[in-house]
């Protein structure tokens, strides 16, 4: 008995019990989901033939028709077929997501931080996997991401000099090709890949695994670029979801990528950007003693506040807020150089947008860090501007803003560690407390919604 509690508790006491959380977490959301969705997932059930095989006339097609995603499509249709080996693995590719965030950051607190990582994947919005079918969604989001995550822990592990030993390469570099499928994941592992490999060549670290990931991740670019599946795909996409796409100019373009990336942020209630720009205030009132960059830091909170979470209450009485949340429209925020009123929102966002960059760069006193966060930052939100060239950016709906979110996943872990390393008791315990309560309001908000 005594030999049982010791295991239990040296579990308990294990970095990678708040793991096993998730998991468990994530399981329970996983079996009890409906997957007699409409949408992707009964099309690919019609594509094995009854020798279960995959024709692969299918698969040419697909590239010469409709999408460079070969890869992705290839183990979409053999598991389409299969719900609950599905539900098992997406909630292992959850689970490698934290792993992976986890060895991605660097600090001597592993526990603390993994508790961390699960209560903010938990405040994920999860039910944005279901807009085209469970399994086809996460297939093509979820698990790129994850096998994505993976194929960067090299970089940091050469970086901090720690020894990646020969088999990890059987791995590491399976999953970036698979993540590189990926048409915003492509770009995001190009930028990582691209960046730390020069950076590397500047400081005479050169590695031969990150030029060989890197010229993986061009190959990879190349692929989409050039795929005719994806040109005949944005023709027939253009009929049917949005006709005036190729007369709109590149600016209007620009802005409706730019608009509609912050209003689900900004605009919308966001427990993860509240989340966000609460611990960047509390950080900037922890470290800095300036007024100015105090109030600068404030802007992103006050307008999650008042945008967001308390938009509905304060917009009856302040009819100027209802206005800039509903300002976007098919076009974006209908900007016009003869009405000033239109650039209201535009204006906001911009100067929300400022406010978070500057108190990012001033927070931490190493500006390397100051650089990573920005990077990360602008990785994300690069990732769903590339939707501002592509004619579902309304249609493919809330599931392109996912490597946007995991961006302020990783900045709030950021920003959380610096609280931590504190001496403010105060506001350790607000934090913690916060996090705490928003991951579990968020869990039975999504078993809720997902009943």
């Amino acid at each position: 008995m005594k030999f049982l509690e010791s295991k239990l508790l040296t579990i308990y006491k294990s970095s990678y019990f708040p793991f096993m959380i998730l998991l468990i977490g994530m399981l329970l959301l996983h079996f009890m989901l409906n997957l007699d969705h409409p949408g992707d997932d009964k099309a690919f059930m019609k594509v094995l033939g009854k020798d279960h095989l995959i024709p692969l006339s299918y698969l040419t097609e697909r590239y010469h028709t409709w999408s460079s995603r070969v890869l992705i499509e290839f183990i979409l249709i053999f598991v389409v077929h299969f719900p609950a080996v599905w539900r098992l693995l997406d909630t292992v590719m959850m689970v490698l997501i934290a792993v992976s965030m986890s060895k991605l950051i660097p600090t001597a607190k592993n526990r603390e931080k993994n508790w961390l990582i699960t209560a903010l994947l938990f405040m994920y919005p999860f039910v944005h996997m279901a807009s085209a079918g469970w399994i086809a969604t996460t297939l093509n989001y979820i698990w790129p991401l994850a096998c994505g995550l993976f194929a960067m822990i090299p970089i940091k592990k050469y970086l901090c000099s720690e020894k990646v030993h020969w088999f990890e390469f059987l791995f590491y570099i399976p999953a970036l090709i698979f993540a590189a499928n990926q048409e915003q994941l492509c770009v995001i592992l190009l930028s990582v890949y691209g960046v730390f490999t020069v950076y590397s060549a500047l400081i005479k670290k050169v590695n031969w695994f990150m030029i060989v990931q890197t010229i993986i991740s061009i190959f990879s670019f190349l692929f989409i670029l050039t795929c005719p599946g994806n040109a005949a795909r944005n023709v027939k996409e253009v009929n049917r979801w949005f006709p005036e796409f190729n007369t709109i100019s590149l600016p209007r373009k620009i802005e409706m990528g730019f608009s509609s990336s912050l209003f689900e942020f900004v605009m919308k209630p966001n427990l993860i950007f509240t989340l966000f720009s609460f611990l960047l205030l509390l950080c900037v009132l922890l470290t800095h003693h300036k007024k100015i960059l105090r109030f600068i830091a404030g802007i992103p909170f006050a307008a999650s506040l008042v945008f967001g979470i308390f938009s509905n209450e304060l917009g009856g009485t302040f009819y100027a807020i209802t206005k800039a949340k509903n300002s976007m429209t098919k076009f974006g925020t209908g900007i016009r150089m003869n009405s000033v009123t239109s650039w209201v929102p535009d204006l906001l966002l911009v100067i929300i947008s400022l406010a978070v960059l500057i108190s990012l760069y001033f927070l931490f006193k190493n500006k390397k860090t100051s650089l990573i966060a920005l990077f990360i930052l602008l990785l994300g939100f690069g990732s769903r501007m590339i939707m501002s060239f592509s004619p579902t950016i309304w249609a493919s709906g809330p599931r392109t803003f996912l490597f946007m979110y995991v961006a302020f996943i990783m900045l709030t872990f950021l920003l959380f560690q610096i609280i931590l390393d504190s001496k403010s008791k105060i506001f350790k315990a607000l934090s913690i407390n916060t996090v705490v309560f928003l991951a579990i309001l968020s869990f039975f908000n999504t078993f809720y919604t997902l009943r």
